[in-house]
């Protein structure tokens, strides 16, 4: 039997660790909450009438950032996101091939004194009004067009494979610097997406 003694020790020790764990809990809720991330909730890949670029793929991302990067892109600081694709043609006794690569970046930048937000890749410069709207541009990712198709066969099942990152490489050095000592605040990267890709099972967008 556990003595009167034994068993205040016995609470006291299980109200300790309760309260441990209810600690680690907080810390790494409070950590989920500050860090950024992106998680891919769908990918699509569709035909167009275009002959010139018949497929394309859209894509939707949970996106979070940091209160950090929010902060920095308040202030006037630039941030480049860079979505990647590779469609791979599996092998079974080696190591897949890569057929494509091609990537898309975007430039998010606050002017304070115009007090607008504007969203630029190579191709246009879109002026927002809140940076929740320049992130949806990324996060809704529609009809971007699939450039090399030629090089898939119609009749070969490939893998996609997509990412979304933070492209720090592209920032001024001074703030390169700063990403390097934060990088954990800086560092935004999603898992690599897995799809597959048969361009003789592609719909026609509507």
């Amino acid at each position: 039997m556990i003595g009167r003694g034994g068993a205040r020790w016995w609470m006291v020790l299980s109200l300790l660790l309760g309260l441990i764990f209810a600690l680690l809990f907080w810390v790494s809720t409070a950590f989920a909450e500050l860090s950024s991330r992106a998680d891919f909730r769908e990918i699509q890949v569709q035909q167009t009438n275009s002959a010139e670029l018949p497929y394309v793929i859209s894509s939707e991302i949970d996106l979070q950032l940091s209160d950090e990067l929010r902060n920095a892109l308040e202030r006037g600081v630039p941030l480049f996101f860079t979505l990647e694709l590779r469609i791979y043609q599996p092998r079974q006794f080696w190591f897949d091939s890569l057929e494509l690569n091609q990537s898309h970046t975007w430039r998010v930048q606050y002017n304070a004194l115009l007090r607008q937000w504007r969203v630029v890749t190579e191709q246009s410069s879109v002026q927002e009004f809140s940076l929740d709207a320049s992130l949806a541009h990324i996060s809704g990712l529609y009809l971007w067009p699939i450039v090399d198709w030629q090089r898939l066969a119609p009749d070969v099942s490939y893998e996609g494979r997509m990412r979304l990152k933070l492209d720090t490489s592209l920032l001024a050095r001074p703030f390169q610097i700063t990403a390097i000592n934060n990088s954990s605040a800086w560092s935004l990267s999603s898992p690599w997406k897995n799809f597959t890709v048969h361009l003789s099972a592609v719909k026609p967008s509507s």
